[in-house]
């Protein structure tokens, strides 16, 4: 089945003040899973931009050619658009997003006025990865199995909304590598290609050097639960950066995907009074 146009799910909204926030949505996800939280943020009076990732929300082909500098080059861009418009420009992302807000405030350290980190994810060792990830370490360092294995997403998803992760295994239990549809626009895709791992590796590499010189005033909300990145990720994160105004908020009642998980309004509140202090 052909999918739609994947820009539709891309979304600026805009607000009535003077401050702006670009949102990025993690590694082989896709807008929707930002945009309660974005929502939240416009009706708060922020403006709030989120694009769908380079290569993201089409085929798994396509996915598995995406390289962490091109996602980098590609929300810079965004960015500049929106400092060229807002005097105040703020950063969240999750997951991978997260790390990705963190190292355009080392690419403008001066323009940046803060950063939401949302689940970063340094490392994955969460309490429902398989057992035999190390193998993967093994293989992505030969090119020819790396852009051919692909991980199908298994449970929790992320999740621990019983309602939500129902649906989203529906669709992740009976997707097709080879035949994508329209859910990939709302899920994200249903694999995550062994491809994109190493890309996420390799950038992982890039920010942990980048991170002890960035002094932008940052919020991180991890899940203590989280299922894919341990708190351990967040608290590298807080005791890492060099910022002065930084604050860890631990989350109870969710897993990884904390911007659509069941603590959802709490990260929007959070956001929000973090955002209001500048």
């Amino acid at each position: 089945m052909e999918t739609s146009d994947p820009k539709k799910f891309s979304f600026f909204l805009k607000g009535d003040g003077l401050k702006a926030v670009l949102l990025i949505h993690g590694i082989t996800g896709t807008p929707s899973e930002m945009h309660y939280l974005g929502k939240a943020l416009n009706k708060a009076g922020y403006t709030v931009l989120c694009n769908i990732l380079p290569c993201h929300c089409g085929s798994l082909g396509e996915l598995k050619k995406v390289t962490w500098g091109q996602i980098a080059d590609f929300c810079a861009q965004d960015f500049k658009t929106l400092k060229g418009q807002y005097p105040k420009v703020f950063i969240g992302g999750l997951s991978m997003g997260a790390l990705m807000a963190v190292h355009l405030a080392y690419k403008f350290p001066g323009e940046v006025s803060g950063i939401i980190s949302l689940a970063p994810t340094l490392f994955y060792d969460g309490w429902a990865l398989h057992k035999g990830k190390f193998l993967l370490d093994i293989i992505w360092a030969i090119p020819f199995l790396r852009n051919r294995i692909n991980i199908r997403e298994g449970w929790p998803y992320g999740l621990k909304d019983e309602r939500l992760r129902e649906s989203i295994q529906r669709f992740y239990k009976n997707a097709s590598s080879s035949q994508y549809d329209d859910k990939v626009l709302l899920f994200g895709s249903p694999f995550f290609p062994l491809a994109c791992l190493y890309q996420h590796h390799l950038f992982t590499k890039v920010v942990k050097k980048e991170i002890p010189l960035v002094k932008n005033p940052i919020l991180i909300l991890h899940a203590r639960q989280d299922d894919m990145t341990s708190i351990k990720n967040a608290f590298y994160l807080l005791n890492n950066i060099a910022s002065q105004d930084k604050t860890l908020i631990t989350l109870q009642d969710s897993y990884h995907m904390i911007t659509i998980d069941k603590e959802k309004d709490k990260v929007a509140q959070e956001a929000i009074k973090f955002l209001d202090k500048f």
